[in-house]
């Protein structure tokens, strides 16, 4: 490997910073610095600065998203996601002329062979196309005869946001670690977001610690225990969350809050599930906030972190006054 230079690596350290060096190029600058005390400071003051750089940019008002713009952002994305798509519009006309199709040869046939007509009236994929297109209107009535009111909608939509949300803080930040913004302590994040996040990451492990959630097919106690990795306070895609990270084996758990506006707190006690991408969602309501238990494990496991925690961050919530 050829020796490189201080002044060699000084040239070409903010293409390091950025990535843009070949691979090899990229060894020998981590040989460099390995053996030169005065390239890792240069290189450790520069990587300082571009993160100061890029958190003053973020906060500048010039980059700030225009409210009004995303708004509007939000309904038309929200108006095609609910717009029947051009599939299935398609698939429609095309039924809809081969039935009229059907219908004129049937017609022909009547007159021709009667028994025949018969036999067509009676085939089974004749029959089959018939209950899918009745089950189909079916669904459109219901759809268009719905009950739910557009706030109860929007509630919902809302809902799924937040589990998408969730999901993604789960996979970007205690999976992958690719945040565009730095998480901040619980500590800190209580004089700013709310107290709640004070030492929440104490009352998950403490919940855990004393109650018992159990894991299929594995003799192995030692296993079963499940370990804090970090807490912190992040935000995903414009949304903040409480996150507290745990891991049980190799299994990465996430235990996220977040600001969900008021809550009668009716059915705080209900845990919903559901599955996204290979991973499981518990959710749970903890007065004006959704808490959420994101992981690979099993439905019934993630369940069971999710019923045996619950209860002790509504508590944390409550003597929190938040």
């Amino acid at each position: 490997m050829i020796n490189m230079h201080c002044q060699e690596l000084q040239e070409m350290m903010d293409s390091y910073l950025g990535d843009e060096l070949l691979v090899e190029t990229n060894h020998e600058v981590l040989h460099h610095l390995e053996n030169c005390g005065a390239c890792r400071g240069e290189l450790a003051a520069r990587r300082e600065l571009l993160t100061r750089m890029r958190s003053a940019v973020r906060r500048a008002p010039d980059a700030q998203l225009n409210q009004e713009f995303a708004v509007n952002l939000r309904n038309n994305l929200r108006e095609t996601a609910l717009r029947p798509s051009a599939w299935e519009n398609l698939k429609s006309e095309v039924f809809a002329r081969s039935s009229v199709f059907a219908a004129t040869s049937a017609a022909c046939l009547l007159f021709a062979v009667m028994l025949g007509a018969v036999w067509i009236y009676h085939s089974p994929s004749v029959e089959n196309a018939a209950v899918n297109q009745s089950n189909q209107t079916e669904k459109t009535i219901e759809l268009s005869r719905s009950p739910e009111s557009p706030s109860a909608q929007a509630v919902k939509i809302a809902f799924r946001e937040m589990t998408d949300k969730a999901v993604g803080d789960h996979e970007n930040c205690a999976v992958h670690f690719r945040l565009t913004e730095e998480p901040i302590t619980l500590d800190e994040a209580a004089g700013k977001y709310g107290r709640f996040n004070k030492d929440l990451d104490k009352a998950v492990v403490a919940a855990l610690e004393d109650g018992e959630v159990s894991i299929e097919n594995n003799s192995d106690k030692t296993a079963d225990k499940i370990k804090l990795l970090e807490a912190h306070s992040c935000i995903f895609q414009g949304r903040r969350f409480a996150h507290v990270v745990l891991r049980r084996g190799e299994k990465i758990i996430s235990v996220l809050l977040t600001e969900a506006g008021n809550s009668s707190g009716e059915n705080d006690a209900a845990i919903s599930s559901q599955t996204v991408e290979n991973l499981q969602i518990a959710n749970f309501g903890a007065a004006r906030y959704a808490g959420f238990v994101v992981s690979d494990l099993s439905v019934e496991e993630n369940q069971a972190i999710a019923r045996t925690i619950s209860p002790a961050v509504r508590r944390h919530i409550e003597q929190a006054g938040a």
